[in-house]
């Protein structure tokens, strides 16, 4: 399945889209080489590309820009760090999975927990351009794609659906703070 049929099925018709992912043997290694690895530069390059090149609203110093070498450093930094990110919350996911009814597989929750994060990583794109960046919002379309995929990939039966979403989602909002904490550690904004 090519990148970008599979993003229009994701987007498109989930459901359609999940009956034929929950056919395929993808390995975690090709799921991170054509597909993670491709989406996850999204958020970090578009927010330092537009950082950069137009600058944002920094309480009373006005509009600031990030330095290109600043810049770039936590761009890549926030890249990297995604990439394991992802995978904890697929881990996390493989084991409260019993939890709720489902069958605990790790390779189905990070291919669950990656085709999920795709309306999000297309999304950051808006960030791009400015005063689009509230478009962002349209990420959360990817709660929709989890919730429809989850009782396919992690048997999880529907009248568990609501509770594992809403803990799902609580998970994904710790690790991205917890992503963003350790990226501002090793890589602090730097300003012009």
């Amino acid at each position: 399945m090519s990148l970008l049929s599979r993003i229009k099925g994701l987007i498109l018709t989930p459901q359609t889209e999940w009956t034929t992912i929950e056919s395929e043997d993808t390995s975690i290694l090709d799921l991170y080489r054509r597909y993670i690895a491709i989406l996850a530069l999204i958020p970090p390059f578009a927010s330092f590309l537009s950082s950069w090149l137009f600058g944002f609203s920094y309480g009373s110093s006005g509009i600031v820009h990030a330095t290109f070498g600043g810049g770039l450093l936590r761009a890549v930094t926030q890249y990297l760090l995604s990439l394991p990110a992802l995978f904890l919350v697929a881990f996390v996911i493989s084991m409260i999975a019993p939890y709720f009814e489902g069958k605990s597989d790790d390779r189905r929750a990070l291919l669950l927990t990656a085709y999920s994060y795709t309306p999000a990583w297309l999304a950051s794109a808006f960030g791009l351009i400015p005063g689009l960046r509230w478009l962002d919002v349209l990420g959360f379309y990817g709660i929709y794609v989890f919730s429809v995929g989850l009782p396919r990939m992690m048997r999880v039966p529907k009248e568990n659906l609501d509770v594992f979403t809403l803990i799902t989602l609580f998970l994904v909002v710790a690790t991205v703070a917890l992503h963003g904490w350790i990226v501002h550690l090793i890589a602090p904004a730097q300003l012009v």
